[in-house]
C-alpha cells in the first residue's frame, strides 16, 4: 500500500488475497482497494468467487494468504462500521420491526432511541405498514428491504450486497435501487 496523502481516504485494502478450500483454490491474487465515496462492482460468472469474496471483505472468512486492511490496521475487521446483505436474506423469526430492534440492540442502542431509529428505517425502505408482521412472510422484494432497514439502522460506511436485486421483479427491483441510491 502506498504511503501518500490519501491514504486516509482508503477505507479497504486488499493485497494479494487468496483463498483455498483445500486442495481448491477458490480465489487467488486478488488485490484492489475502496475509497470514501467510491463504488465498486465486482461482475463474473457464476462461480467465479463474488459472493466468497464478499464474506471475506466482510469478515466471515479468512483468506489463506494476503491482507485485508481497514482504515489502515491490518487484521481489523471493522464489521461494525459494514453493512451486509445477502442474495437471500436471514431474518429472524420474529416481526420486521423485532428484525431491526435486534440489530440495534445488538450494537448497544436500547429503549426508545432503538424503538425510534428502527420506525425510521421502516419508513425509508417503505416497511412501516408491515412492522408487525412476521418477517417471513413477507415477499422477496419486502424482504430485501428489510436486510437494507436492517444494514441501514447501523449506519454502515461501506456496504456489501451480494445480488440485491436478483431474482425480484420489475417493482421490487426498482424498490431495492431506490433505497440503494438513497443510502449511498
Amino acid at each position: 500500500m502506498t504511503t501518500d496523502r490519501n491514504n486516509d481516504e482508503i477505507l479497504l485494502h486488499v493485497d494479494d488475497v487468496s483463498v483455498s478450500f483445500g486442495a481448491v483454490n477458490a480465489l487467488i491474487d486478488i488485490s484492489f482497494e475502496i475509497k470514501k465515496h467510491e463504488t465498486l462492482a465486482i461482475i463474473g460468472p457464476n462461480g467465479a468467487g463474488k459472493s466468497l469474496l464478499l464474506r471475506l471483505c466482510h469478515g466471515l472468512l479468512a483468506p489463506s494468504a494476503g491482507t485485508i486492511i481497514w482504515n489502515g490496521n491490518p487484521g481489523a475487521q471493522h464489521r461494525r462500521r459494514q453493512g451486509m446483505v445477502f442474495q437471500h436474506p436471514m431474518l429472524l423469526r420474529r416481526s420486521v420491526l423485532a428484525n431491526v430492534t435486534y440489530a440495534l440492540k445488538v450494537h448497544g442502542i436500547r429503549g426508545r432511541a432503538n424503538r425510534e431509529r428502527a420506525f425510521e428505517m421502516l419508513r425509508e425502505t417503505g416497511l412501516e405498514a408491515l412492522a408487525h408482521s412476521p418477517a417471513r412472510v413477507l415477499s422477496g422484494g419486502e424482504q430485501r428491504r428489510l436486510a437494507l432497514a436492517r444494514a441501514w439502522s447501523l449506519e454502515p460506511r461501506v456496504w456489501f450486497l451480494d445480488e440485491p436485486t436478483a431474482s425480484l421483479d420489475p417493482a421490487g427491483t426498482v424498490a431495492v435501487e431506490d433505497i440503494m441510491l438513497r443510502i449511498s
